[in-house]
């Protein structure tokens, strides 16, 4: 029996859940000549699969919109190679010439290359490129910008570019790299932009007061999708698939939080253990989330062990404290360092996204698996037993 569920790639219809009202406003802003518009959110959301959804949209309408995938970049030089790919193997379906235009007007020397599946022909710069000065990628990153804009002005035509992850310029100069993209984008009247990104903290930065991107985009924060809806969606994929259903749902968003991936991936685990018997219930849930905390013991228990005493209380503390990471109660009852020290580790955590804002000591550990990990396998260093699935926001857990 076919799992009702997934979780790996950008997840589309049948198994997309809900979000009509964000997909139709994305997909009508990347119909929208010189429109700008900000997605962001945490991670695991659904942002890039709405936004994937809304594209096809667009397609299906008989217009164009690419996605360049910005978020593995490591130079200025491999996110124009990104947006040089999307146009190439999307556009040169629709439109004549698109490499050839590409090559001509960019200014700098390209290679080609033809993807051996679809056999679409795409640019992209060559491999020395990357070691360009930065302004000089920068320019480059501008010109590829300014040319689909007139590519699509010469054919009358509004072109739809999503940029994901776009905040990851930010790592390539700073404010001047925004600046840049604002200066390049501001003027273009035919190609509407979605910039998404998964990093709020540094985003609502780039939108505060004497930044780049202040007043200039319309912004969808996209949060969490309505509890009761996602609850009974996961019910009725379920049902629909054999298994029956008891509070399952409610189980899932309970121990997994608001993240649609992951309770999405719990409901996944939940079916694969059902699915012989028939039925689920909150019981089932919380066998599949012990399975899956199993399942994640090596890359965690390595990523444990690199952290130091100091880091792993900390890591401890938010995991179970009612009360606040830098109060006496917690300091006492997890050995913790001075509050500044607390908060400098913390500091560190959530930029490399371990930790995330919420909870009642104020911060929540990013993965409900490592939260589960955590609570089943290294609170027993102080004597501390409780069940993986316990929440400290959630009195009845």
């Amino acid at each position: 029996m076919s799992n009702p569920f997934r979780i790996h790639g950008v997840v589309k219809r049948p198994f997309f859940a809900d979000r009509e009202d964000e997909v139709a406003r994305i997909a009508a802003r990347l119909q929208e000549p010189a429109a700008k518009m900000l997605v962001y959110g945490e991670r695991r959301m659904g942002k890039t699969s709405a936004i994937a959804v809304a594209v096809e949209q667009v397609h299906a309408a008989g217009g164009a919109a690419i996605v360049a995938d910005l978020s593995t970049a490591s130079t200025v030089a491999d996110m124009t190679n990104r947006v040089l790919g999307a146009a190439g193997q999307t556009l040169g379906r629709k439109w004549s010439d698109v490499a050839t235009e590409l090559v001509r007007s960019v200014g700098v020397r390209l290679s080609m290359s033809t993807d051996p599946t679809t056999g679409a022909v795409w640019p992209s710069l060559d491999i020395g490129y990357r070691q360009a000065p930065l302004d000089e990628q920068q320019q480059t990153f501008g010109r590829v910008l300014d040319t689909l804009n007139a590519m699509a002005e010469r054919r009358k035509r509004v072109l739809g570019l999503v940029l994901d992850e776009f905040q990851e310029i930010h790592r390539f100069g700073g404010e001047q790299a925004e600046w840049h993209l604002r200066g390049t984008i501001q003027h273009h009247e035919h190609v509407a932009y979605v910039l998404a990104g998964s990093r709020p903290r540094l985003i609502r930065r780039m939108l505060a007061k004497g930044r780049a991107f202040y007043g200039i985009l319309d912004k969808m924060e996209f949060g969490p999708i309505e509890p009761g809806y996602l609850a009974a969606w996961l019910e009725e994929r379920m049902e629909a698939c054999g298994v029956r259903c008891k509070k399952v749902g409610q189980e899932c968003i309970q121990i997994s939080g608001p993240r649609t991936r992951d309770v999405v991936q719990l409901a996944r685990k939940t079916f694969d253990l059902a699915a012989g018997a028939g039925r689920a219930d909150a019981e089932s849930v919380r066998l599949a989330f012990e399975e899956l905390v199993e399942e994640e013991d090596g890359p965690i228990r390595s990523w444990w062990d690199d952290l130091t005493p100091a880091q792993q209380n900390i890591i401890r503390a938010v995991a179970v404290t009612t009360a606040g990471i830098t109060t006496a109660e917690t300091t006492k009852r997890f050995s913790l360092l001075t509050s500044s020290a607390v908060t400098q580790a913390i500091r560190k955590f959530r930029e490399d996204g371990d930790l995330t804002r919420g909870g009642p000591s104020g911060y929540v550990l990013d993965s409900p698996v490592v939260r589960g990990w955590v609570i089943s396998k290294a609170l027993p260093d102080l004597g501390m037993r409780l069940p993986s699935t316990y929440r400290p926001d959630d009195p009845y857990s």
